[in-house]
């Protein structure tokens, strides 16, 4: 069975691991983002699929575009104009591929790409679909409170998450799960799931489900308003649920001095510490004891603050930040 991944970020870098051990899989390319200049030099630093990919002697190729120029009536063919289009399609139509599996690639994937393999392009989406649909579906499903969650493998057409549903499987999301616990959940079960439902179409033994798109629901791309925090607007359910949702990346966020203030980590209200909350303002940070930092949120809770990280400055523990700005303590958001 002959395979290229569409892949890009650290969580399928972990899934093609998987993948390597299976001896009737044959992974004949794959395609990643390009590389992108990080921090003040700049240095081009490789995607962890590719780095993975090169490690294991797996072709790469990292298009810029993958959609194909139009022709002057407005639709698009093959042969291309551009060298590294060229490139892209000589390659992918060469190898003969069975499937091309797409997770978290970030692009969207054209009919000429969609026709190339056997059977067809299989992606997976980390919803049970139509519920879901397009870019944060997990940031979603913790930010509403939901109790599980779904891996759904689906056929894909150029209409993102619309296509047939092939196979799921369901994955609880415990109250205190963040979205790095709810990855680490589709480790387990992900490479089988995805490897059996190979196997049962190209056995034939599948049978696909069809979409009401009448129940659909969408997520956007996530924008740096989603993760700022007002602690004068939102509650404390809505606050933590946000930090769960986004963490381990982009953490959540407000102002301090005039100063963007990420809380890298916080902690619900504990029915051990006992104070009267009515003694204390709302939007305050307290210092209770030698142990705790907090802020006092809407519906009288409170948010208790583990690890933060000022603008410009490292990454450290609410207590080491608070012995460097006294003026922390009292401050009102």
């Amino acid at each position: 069975m002959k395979i290229a991944f569409f892949w890009t970020w650290e969580f399928s870098k972990n899934i093609l691991n998987w993948i390597l051990k299976y001896n009737n899989i044959k992974i004949s390319l794959i395609v990643s983002q390009p590389d992108k200049p990080v921090w003040r030099k700049k240095e081009l630093i490789p995607t962890p699929v590719k780095t993975l990919a090169l490690e294991n002697n797996i072709d790469v190729l990292q298009p810029k575009k993958l959609t194909p120029p139009p022709t002057k009536d407005g639709t698009r063919t093959l042969p291309l104009s551009g060298e590294e289009q060229k490139l892209f399609y000589n390659k992918l139509y060469s190898l003969d591929l069975d499937f091309i599996v797409v997770v978290a690639y970030w692009k969207i994937v054209p009919v000429e790409v969609l026709n190339a393999p056997k059977y067809g392009c299989i992606n997976i989406h980390w919803s049970i679909l139509p519920k879901y649909r397009w870019a944060s579906p997990i940031q979603e499903s913790i930010k509403n409170w939901d109790t599980e969650t779904w891996l759904t493998i689906m056929y894909m057409s150029e209409w993102m998450d619309e296509w047939d549903i092939i196979d799921t499987q369901i994955v609880n999301i415990d109250n205190i799960d963040k979205t790095v616990d709810i990855f680490k959940k589709f480790e387990k079960i992900w490479p089988n799931l995805l490897i059996n439902t190979l196997n049962s179409i190209v056995d034939n033994k599948i049978k696909w489900q069809k979409q009401n798109d009448l129940e659909a629901t969408y997520c956007s791309k996530i924008s740096k308003e989603d993760w700022k925090i007002n602690f004068k607007k939102e509650s404390w359910d809505s606050i933590y649920n946000k930090f769960r949702a986004y963490y381990p990346w982009p953490w959540i966020y407000s102002y301090y001095n005039w100063k963007k203030f990420n809380i890298e980590d916080c902690e619900i209200y504990k029915s051990e510490i006992n104070v009267e909350l009515n003694d204390f303002e709302i939007w305050n940070v307290i210092k209770l004891n030698k142990k705790n930092i907090w802020i006092k949120c809407l519906d009288n809770q409170i948010l208790i603050l583990k690890q933060i990280k000022l603008e410009w400055k490292k990454s450290m523990d609410i207590l080491s930040f608070v012995n460097g700005n006294k003026d922390f303590l009292e401050y009102r958001f």
